[in-house]
C-alpha cells in the first residue's frame, strides 16, 4: 500500500495548483461577463452614477481585478467566501442551507438509475442483438438525446396538470418524510433518465467484454450454471469500469442540476446557481464553482483508490 499512499499524496498536492488555476479563470470570466451587481440593488432606470459608485465601493468592486481576486483568495483559504450580494448572509451559510435538498434529489436519481441500469445492461448483453437488446439501445439513444427541460415540462403537463397525481413544483420542505415522496417523483425521473440510459449502455458494453474472456469460457466448460457464471464470475469484473462512470456523474451531488431544479422550483444548489447568475452574485458563483471543482478533483482520487481495492492487479507504485 506504500505505492498507493504516495500516489494519493501526489494527487492531493496536485489539487492545490489546479484549484488555484480554476479559481483564477472563473473569477476572470465572472467579472468579464455582461452585467453589473449594482443594478440588482437599485432599478436600472433610477440608477445614477454616484449611487452605483457607492454600491460598488460597498461591495468591494471598485478595486482592480487582481486586488479583488487576492482579497477573495486570502479569505477563501481561511474558509470565508464572503457575503452573498443577494441574500446578505455568509456564502457558506447560503450554500449549506441549499445543499441537503440537492443531495436528496441527486442520490434518489442516481440510485434509481443504478438499480434499473445494471440488470438492464446485463440482460441486454446476454441477449445480444435480440429484440430486447435493440429496445435497450433505442431507449439509451432516446434518453441521452432527449432535452431535460422538454421532458420535465411534458411530465408536469401530464401528471401534474391533467392527472393531478404529483405536485407541480417544490420539494415539500417541512412536511413529514412520506408526504414528501410525491415531490421527488418527477424531478427524480427526469434526472434519472439520462444517467439510466448512460449506465445501461455502458453496463452492456462492459458485460460483453467480460463474457468473451477465457475464464468465462472455462467456467462454462466446468459445467457451472448460467446464473453462477454471470453473477459470480462475470458481473463482478464487469462492474469495475462502472466505478469510473458512476464517479463521473457524482459531481452533480453538490453541483446540482440547474435546469431541472429551476423548472421544478427545487430549493437546491442548481437553482441557487441560476439565481446567482441572474443577480450577478459573484461570491456565491465563486464558492459554488470552487466547491464543485474541488469535489471533482478529490473524487478522481477516491475512484482510483476504490479501483485499487476492487482489483488487486492494479498497482500505483
Amino acid at each position: 500500500m506504500g505505492g498507493l499512499t504516495n500516489y494519493v499524496i501526489r494527487r492531493l498536492l496536485l489539487v492545490i495548483p489546479l484549484l488555484l488555476g480554476l479559481s483564477m479563470i472563473i473569477f476572470l470570466l465572472i467579472h468579464l461577463a455582461p452585467g453589473d451587481p449594482t443594478t440588482y440593488f437599485i432599478p436600472e432606470e433610477g440608477l445614477d452614477t454616484a449611487a452605483r459608485e457607492r454600491i460598488a465601493r460597498h461591495l468591494g468592486l471598485d478595486q482592480p481585478l487582481h486586488i479583488q481576486y487576492y482579497r477573495w483568495l486570502v479569505r477563501a483559504v481561511q474558509g470565508d467566501f464572503g457575503q452573498s450580494f443577494g441574500y446578505g448572509r455568509p456564502v457558506v451559510q447560503v450554500v449549506m442551507q441549499r445543499l441537503p435538498a440537492t443531495l436528496e434529489l441527486q442520490v434518489a436519481a442516481i440510485s434509481l438509475s443504478l438499480i434499473l441500469a445494471i440488470p438492464i445492461g446485463v440482460v441486454s448483453a446476454l441477449k445480444k442483438y435480440s429484440t430486447l437488446d435493440h429496445g435497450v439501445t433505442s431507449f439509451a439513444f432516446l434518453g441521452l438525446s432527449m432535452p431535460e427541460f422538454w421532458f420535465a415540462l411534458m411530465l408536469m403537463l401530464l401528471f401534474s396538470v391533467h392527472l393531478g397525481l404529483t405536485p407541480v413544483t417544490g420539494a415539500g420542505v417541512g412536511m413529514p418524510g412520506l408526504h414528501r415522496i410525491p415531490y421527488f417523483i418527477l424531478p427524480t425521473v427526469v434526472l434519472g433518465l439520462r444517467t439510466l440510459a448512460w449506465y445501461a449502455r455502458f453496463m452492456r458494453s462492459s458485460m460483453l467484454d467480460v463474457i468473451r474472456q477465457d475464464y468465462i469460457t472455462t467456467a462454462r466448460a466446468k459445467g457451472l450454471s448460467q446464473r453462477v457464471v454471470v453473477y459470480k464470475h462475470a458481473l463482478k469484473n464487469a462492474m469495475l469500469p462502472m466505478v469510473t462512470i458512476v464517479g463521473m456523474s457524482l459531481p452533480r451531488l453538490i453541483g446540482g442540476a440547474v435546469i431541472v431544479e429551476s423548472i421544478f422550483a427545487w430549493p437546491g444548489i442548481g437553482r441557487l446557481m441560476y439565481d446567482a447568475v441572474l443577480r450577478r452574485d459573484y461570491p456565491v458563483l465563486m464558492a459554488l464553482t470552487t466547491f464543485t471543482g474541488a469535489f471533482v478533483l478529490v473524487l478522481n482520487v477516491v475512484v482510483d483508490i476504490i479501483y485499487a481495492f476492487l482489483d488487486p492487479r492494479i498497482s500505483y507504485t
